[in-house]
């Protein structure tokens, strides 16, 4: 049997891992001295009320350790694993989970798969590993099909400020005060590479959203399978804007409620459309 790990950025409460069938591993958010389990000790709910408080969290990888601790039963039940984690140049949860491979001299039995996004792509992914495997695919076919799927998805975020991209390191100090001074919107997303960063710099919020809606448009038009939307603590704005991807896109919006440890970096008012096309772009970083 293979076994799906994937860890806490997809956006998926432990209720939704369960009924998955897939298998958790959390990252970390820092409070001060506290340390807490992204989606376990600490939740979105709790963590976007803190932020707007001013509450300045940072966000820590999962570590080696944990890793072993996850993936050593697995392979002591005689399964196999493929593990989907949030994309290695934000995170060093990937470089984390080949130690933990590495120490249990287990690279015949575990796939580590870097989804380069998090929230609703490693999502997707995830379930597709999860299906195939019920299916009785081999490790190989899920990661090739899961590598297709990734370079068919892309995902755009905007925010009302440059904030939480400074104080999640994202930026430099400079850089952030001269956004503030003239009021940027940023719009990022993750590149063919993985890497968060800066698509659009927007001098006003409405002119922003137009834009995001371009950037959809943009995607639509390689074809549509599936369609979500990233939120954090600003469900009627999401709501508003997932009711217009539906109306142009013609298939359901999952929202995927952006987790705690990405929140740490994109800030409690962030909007991510996020759409998975029939097509691979020819030049993924040119979709719109």
């Amino acid at each position: 049997m293979i076994r799906v790990v994937m860890d806490s950025t997809c956006g998926m409460t432990i209720e939704d891992f369960e009924k998955a069938g897939i298998i958790m591993a959390p990252l970390y958010v820092r409070e001060g001295e506290t340390l807490y389990r992204d989606g376990v000790d600490i939740k979105p709910a709790e963590f976007y009320k803190k932020e707007r408080e001013g509450v300045i969290f940072e966000s820590a990888q999962t570590n080696p350790d944990d890793l072993v601790r996850i993936f050593g039963p697995i392979l002591e039940a005689g399964d196999e694993i493929v593990c989907v984690m949030i994309s290695g140049a934000i995170s060093g949860s990937v470089n984390a989970a080949h130690v933990a491979v590495q120490t249990l001299e287990a690279e015949n039995r575990i796939s580590i798969v870097d989804s380069r996004q998090s929230g609703y792509c490693q999502l997707t992914m995830g379930r597709l590993a999860k299906s195939m495997a019920d299916e009785g695919k081999s490790r190989a076919q899920i990661v090739e099909a899961l590598t297709e799927l990734r370079d068919r998805t892309c995902v755009y975020f905007i925010m009302e400020s440059l904030h939480w991209l400074y104080k999640g390191g994202r930026l430099t100090g400079a850089e952030a005060l001269i956004g503030t001074i003239i009021q940027l919107k940023p719009i990022v997303w993750f590149d063919d590479l993985g890497r968060m960063v800066t698509h659009d710099k927007i001098r006003t919020l409405k002119a922003g959203k137009e834009r995001l809606k371009e950037l959809v448009l943009g995607m639509a038009s390689y074809g549509v399978v599936s369609a979500g939307l990233h939120w954090a603590d600003n469900w009627d704005e999401a709501k508003e804007f997932g009711d217009w991807m539906e109306s142009v896109l013609h298939v359901p919006v999952e929202y995927n409620r952006v987790s705690c440890v990405v929140g740490c970096h994109v800030g409690p008012t962030v909007l991510g459309p996020v759409v998975v096309m029939k097509e691979k772009p020819k030049a993924k970083n040119r979709v719109d």
